[in-house]
């Protein structure tokens, strides 16, 4: 059994291998959105110990003094949701306890505004418009289920689950005093504990002296980390990811606040109901220290707020992947090293043009293949060697493991075709923009071959070609596709950096890749 962060003995924790081995927990049907909202909102939300509701630890990265089973203290939103949602939602999903309480809703708010009645209706329906269209997840659910994108604080909320086979049909059941208990928010059907994991290697990076990457010949290799301290790195972190979510789109805090205090009847509980976190492997340093570094230079840019959103809605879903390979191959002990990379194994990407049958197109395949070979096998290996997990059912380990990959990683972009056969690893423009933005301190200028190692560093992804025959050796390929991958065109990755605007070519042997995204003074 791993060393975990909250310290806490496993008693009553699942014996799903899957969650043993990364943590408690990632799942196959959390969204993109709702891994940068949960982590968001655990990181904005007050922390503490299991006591009362307190408003400690808010915007930071600490979970208090007890490092035993940590507890924070999120908002619900709900009668936000109840306002902004409930008239777009699908017919079958609304309770009549839902819709008396959505017309009481709206004379209480209308009391709140001054002008006629007309005046009333049109401000109400401008606020809806506005606040609906922050939607992030709706699908098929209930409203009271939908995820706001994570574009202020006020818009932050914790899952909601309507427990619709418990309910009473009405008349039992026609009163919003009555619906309360039916609401629960312990499931993580949705939000799955993905963000939570997030904010938790961040939480325990940052109680530590130091990181894998900063000794030995980590200290060698990622010597861009080694001029900030973790210290600086978490004040800077904190203060940034606190300044996107209160100026990202500023009047909607004012807004979602000015809704939920002319709500005050609809809300579940008086103050924000305790959530328990759970925990993650203490093996993730080096992971979560190169997650600290990206998320610092992303929010430190002078991008556009919403911009910063997108890309950390990346990033997250990136460190789940990452994640998932660095405990894989520990877990599996048995691999060759990579060269240039701490995390032991390898991404190959191809050009997504590429056309069917060229080399190239067949390694990124191929590599995509080692990587899905690998997870498989060690939760199977997981499940034989950890008592703690022989119980657990290997069907559901997969949708905690395996399954997360494939699924995100075609999220993102980063694999395609979606369906079909021939699954590759891809670059497209705005994955490539990702990493500029991410991997760089905004202004910085690196030459080529150097961001190329540094995307290497931090990923896995190899683009040079001494990442590339790294990536192909740990891949087992045979001399003479590695001397081809070696010898192989990446005029692809140079003309879309240069398209983005990136990419400065010096002359014809050096160029030199840049992060524009600095302020004037700095620049």
């Amino acid at each position: 059994m791993p060393e975990r962060f909250p310290a806490i003995d496993g008693t009553g924790e699942p014996s799903n291998p899957a969650i043993q081995l990364y943590g408690r927990r990632f799942y196959k049907d959390q969204t993109p959105v709702e891994y940068l909202a949960e982590f968001l909102l655990v990181f904005a939300s007050p922390k503490g110990q299991a006591g009362e509701h307190s408003n400690a630890h808010s915007f930071t990265f600490s979970i208090g003094d007890d490092m035993g089973r940590a507890t924070y203290w999120p908002e619900d939103r709900v009668a936000l949701k109840l306002f902004a949602f409930f008239a777009a939602s699908k017919l079958d999903t609304r309770h009549e306890a839902h819709q008396n309480a959505y017309r009481e809703a709206l004379d209480d708010l209308a009391e709140r505004i001054e002008g006629t009645a007309t005046d009333k209706d049109e401000a109400i329906r401008l606020l809806q418009s506005l606040l609906a269209g922050f939607v992030g997840v709706a699908k098929n659910r209930t409203w009271a289920t939908y995820t706001f994108l994570p574009a202020s604080y006020g818009l932050l909320a914790r899952e909601l689950d309507w427990l619709h086979s418990k309910v009473p049909k009405p008349p039992h059941l026609t009163q919003w005093r009555d619906a309360r208990q039916y609401f629960a928010a312990d499931r993580h059907n949705f939000m799955a504990r993905g963000g939570e994991l997030l904010f938790l290697q961040l939480a325990h990076l940052f109680q530590c002296n130091d990181t894998p990457l900063r000794t030995h010949e980590g200290g060698k290799l990622y010597s861009h980390l080694s001029g900030i301290s973790l210290a600086t790195l978490c004040s800077v972190t904190e203060d940034s990811l606190r300044g996107v979510l209160e100026d990202a789109v500023r009047p909607l805090n004012q807004l979602s606040h000015f809704v939920e205090g002319g709500l005050s009847a609809f809300r579940l509980y008086d103050n924000p109901k305790r959530a328990p976190l759970g925990w993650v492997p203490t093996a993730t340093l080096a992971e979560a220290h190169l997650f600290a570094f990206e998320i610092r230079n992303v929010a430190l840019s002078t991008l556009a707020d919403l911009e910063k959103l997108n890309l950390l809605q990346a990033l997250c879903c990136m460190q789940v992947l990452r994640t998932l390979c660095f405990q894989a191959v520990r877990e599996d002990g048995a691999l060759a090293s990579t060269d240039g990379f701490i995390g032991g194994y390898a991404w190959i990407t191809a050009n997504a043009d590429s056309p069917p049958g060229t080399p190239t197109r067949k390694v990124a395949q191929t590599s995509f293949e080692h990587i899905e070979e690998l997870l498989f096998r060690v939760l199977r290996k997981r499940a034989k060697s950890d008592p703690a997990a022989a119980g657990g059912s290997l069907a559901e380990a997969d949708k905690h493991g395996f399954l997360i990959f494939r699924g995100l990683a075609k999220a993102l972009g980063l694999v395609i075709p979606r369906t079909g056969p021939g699954q590759r690893f891809v670059l497209p423009p705005h994955l490539l923009r990702f990493l500029v933005a991410a991997l760089l301190t905004p202004g910085e200028h690196i030459r080529l071959t150097e961001f190329y190692a540094r995307v290497f560093a931090h990923y896995g992804i190899a683009l040079g070609d001494r990442q590339l025959a790294v990536a192909l050796a740990w891949g087992g390929a045979a001399s003479g596709s590695r001397d081809y991958a070696v010898a192989a065109d990446t005029r692809w990755i140079e003309e879309t950096l240069l398209q983005g605007g990136f990419l400065v070519e010096l002359s014809d042997a050096v160029s030199i890749v840049h992060n524009p995204g600095a302020r004037q003074d700095e620049a």
